[in-house]
């Protein structure tokens, strides 16, 4: 498993104290990159998860680790009338105060419609965090996932509450591992629809480079394991 402390691009390391704190202000404020970093995402229409601008799909069973000194908040303006890069996106590393809405860069108007219509630019919450690959094809692939959207939001609160639980029971491992999948449902008017989710299967430390194993793997050793225990004594 790569050292998370090579991420590139990352925010640097900061206590666990300043960590906790941090993401205790940072989860009071969640609604119910750089270098070779690639950007990741999710397709809303099947749940398939993608990297980097081929859109790579990521392998089912592929193992992510994330990396806990990454995690950023802000904000973030799109002209949807206009495509491209966001009007405006302010981020800082959670260690950093979450900045009020109303002491941020005035927006303008967006772009007309096909009707000639144009509507005030609005800034919606936006969270990002560093993942890397540490099983499969994309094993060492470093990424960025960075995200304003309703489900992304809920992903990162989970993320945040369970990171903040993690470093009160276990302080040394502060590092999730797990898949990157989803959950759906169906909705009245938009249909099926497809929200990210990260499932957790183990917590590492930071300097923790021992192979990850791989979900039939870890299944095996569950199943030997509880043979094990259920034998007579």
């Amino acid at each position: 498993m790569p050292n998370l402390t090579t991420f590139s691009g990352g925010t640097g390391l900061i206590s666990r104290e300043d960590l906790a704190k941090s993401l205790n202000n940072t989860a009071q404020s969640l609604p119910s990159g750089g270098g070779d970093k690639q950007f990741l995402k999710m397709d809303k229409n099947n749940g398939d998860w993608l990297f980097g601008q081929e859109e790579t799909v990521v392998e089912p069973d592929s193992l992510w680790a994330i990396n806990p000194a990454s995690f950023k908040h802000g904000w973030v303006a799109w002209d949807s009338n206009a495509g491209g890069a966001p009007v405006q996106e302010i981020m800082v590393p959670i260690n950093r105060p979450f900045q009020s809405v109303d002491t941020l860069p005035e927006l303008g108007m967006g772009s007309p419609d096909k009707r000639g219509n144009r509507v005030q630019l609005e800034y919606q919450q936006q969270r990002s965090v560093d993942l890397v690959c540490i099983s499969g094809e994309d094993e060492g692939v470093v990424v960025e996932y960075k995200q304003s959207s309703v489900g992304a939001m809920k992903l990162f609160g989970k993320l945040t509450n369970a990171l903040l639980d993690q470093l009160n029971s276990h302080p040394d491992e502060i590092v999730a591992v797990g898949n990157l999948t989803f959950d759906a449902y169906t909705h009245k008017k938009y249909g099926r629809i497809h929200n990210p989710e990260f499932k957790i299967v183990e917590w590492r430390s930071m300097d923790d480079t021992s192979p990850a194993e791989t979900t039939a793997e870890r299944m095996a050793r569950l199943r030997a394991t509880s043979a094990l225990e259920e034998q007579p004594k």
